[in-house]
């Protein structure tokens, strides 16, 4: 007789609960609450999530910063109602006490088998062997990428220990794959090579899920923290898929368990149809969960909506929302913006700054949707000490983000596009002037760096940049070896929003200050 599991899926929902993306004030086919409106649960069904749920959105940002009632995202996933749930790298940003209450409102079990709770408060489990009505066994292993110890402030990981992923979703299989009929690995982590070459395509081991597959021998990985849309597919034996963010997809996965124990797996990624936002009325809408959810949190909703609404101030110029490689061309006042804060708040030297993948600007006058919509990544400030050297690396790492084509048009390099987009990680800098050639080869781009018209030399200097980029990730690994001489608390997108209130009227000051050479 055959037998099947059915699992929904989500993951990095990042606290996005209401059919909104909190920038363009529309409705869309996204959120929690859209995606466990579709689910049909029964006794052979599973719903999991990968991780990233509790940090992200403007609403959970609100929640934590205005809200001690209840924990809005947990409560959807008891309404759904989710069985397991792994960790997220974000999952850890609220330190010990966080993570707690999140998981304490939670029903789901939480699987974490390479992470250990020294105070054994969390009730985190490795794996669990869940039996459904129609007999299965179902052995189930939550890993969370290790570069949490990279990322994360040590505080927070006081009574925590991220052991190495690889090894514990290896060792953890060896354990449960005899107990078995299906075994699946929820991993908050992604692809570090080409799913059809095999072709590495990322240092470091922050993510390892094609090894995974190529090593060992889950029946299923699900993966996540990339944002990158995978259809699911076999991969060395392993059948394996990946979900865009926020909760604009969820995955409906069958596995089918014939008499021979040969396994048959599908999947689909659905966009979920958007709920009401507010129903007028319970009765005309229904009496699912998450329908009375809405309503219950829907005062919050409101204001958040009103909180970003507020104006704030503006702008002497606007500031338009150009595409990426024009902006790494030519510069961005975006981006200058950001690094005068960071240099106004440090004092430092010189300044970087990321901008997130989608092109936005600003109208002149500037509302907190606006800021939030502009930068979208609530990091924190650091300051390191760095020297001529450093730089040059971290400088040829940006000079590595143009393809000089044959016709001599220039591109975006492929590495910056697969296999997941990353233009946040292109920096832009100011308070040094550096000229890129990109007629020699990469790593070797970078002819000249400047500070007020003369060479560094070999005094040292400081350099103030997002947290995230402090800890060497995406290709600048050069800071993991500089000192850290300040850091603050206040996230940079707070900072913007208290120095437009401030000023009123806002002049960019910084300029960007570079060459691009592209022929000989």
């Amino acid at each position: 007789m055959k037998r099947i599991l059915k699992m929904y899926y989500t993951s990095d929902t990042h606290g996005y609960l209401f059919p909104t993306d909190y920038i363009t004030k529309s409705a869309r086919d996204m959120g929690v609450l859209s995606c466990i409106n579709e689910f049909e649960k029964d006794g052979n069904t599973l719903i999991l999530d990968g991780g990233d749920t509790i940090q992200g959105s403007v609403f959970v940002k609100y929640m934590w910063e205005n809200s001690e009632e209840g924990f809005p995202i947990a409560e959807a996933f008891n309404t759904a109602p989710y069985d397991y749930i792994a960790l997220g790298n974000h999952d850890f940003n609220y330190d010990y006490t966080g993570l707690q209450k999140y998981l304490e409102t939670l029903h789901a079990g939480a699987l974490a088998a390479n992470v250990v709770d020294k105070a054994g408060k969390l009730n985190l489990k490795p794996y669990v062997i869940h039996t459904l009505e129609n007999g299965l066994k179902v052995g189930l292993v939550g890993i969370v990428t290790d570069y949490v110890n990279l990322w994360e402030r040590p505080e927070h990981l006081t009574n925590l220990e991220v052991k190495d992923t690889f090894e514990a979703a290896k060792v953890t299989l060896e354990e449960i794959k005899d107990q078995c009929d299906v075994t699946v690995c929820i991993y908050h982590g992604g692809f570090e090579a080409d799913l059809t070459t095999g072709l590495s395509l990322a240092k470091g081991k922050e993510n390892v899920g094609y090894r995974i597959c190529k090593e060992l021998n889950y029946d299923v990985l699900l993966t996540a923290h990339q944002h990158m849309p995978v259809e699911g597919r076999m991969l060395h034996g392993t059948y394996t898929l990946q979900l865009p963010a926020n909760a604009q997809k969820y995955a409906e996965v069958l596995v089918e368990v014939k008499e021979n124990g040969e396994l048959e797996i599908t999947s689909t990624c659905k966009a979920p149809k958007a709920i009401e936002m507010r129903p007028k009325t319970i009765a005309e809408v229904g009496t699912h969960g998450s329908v009375q959810l809405a309503n219950k949190w829907f005062s919050m909703q409101q204001a958040v909506e009103e909180w970003l609404d507020k104006k704030l101030g503006g702008f002497t110029e606007e500031i338009p929302d150009l595409d990426k490689l024009t902006l790494a061309l030519e510069g961005s006042r975006l981006a200058d913006f950001c690094n005068q804060l960071q240099l106004e708040l440090s004092g430092a030297d010189f300044s970087c700054i990321s901008l997130g993948n989608n092109p936005i600007g600003f109208k002149k006058e500037v509302t907190t949707r606006d800021v939030m919509g502009a930068y979208q990544f609530p990091n924190t400030v650091k300051v390191l000490e760095v020297d001529e050297r450093v730089l040059r690396q971290a400088l040829e790492r940006c000079a590595e983000y143009y393809t000089l084509e044959a016709n001599g048009e220039v591109v975006i390099s492929d590495c910056f596009i697969n296999p997941k987009v990353e233009h946040y990680n292109y920096d832009f800098f100011a308070g040094l002037s550096y000229t890129f050639d990109l007629t020699k080869p990469v790593g070797e781009r970078v002819v000249e760096i400047l500070k007020d018209g003369q060479t560094l030399g070999d005094k040292k200097y400081t350099l103030a940049m997002s947290d995230y980029r402090a800890t060497g990730t995406g290709g600048y690994e050069c800071y993991q070896e500089c000192e850290v001489v300040k850091e603050y608390d206040v996230d940079i997108q707070a900072l913007a929003i208290e120095y437009i209130k401030k000023h009123q009227v806002v002049e960019i000051m910084a300029k960007p200050d570079f060459k691009i050479i592209i022929t000989k």
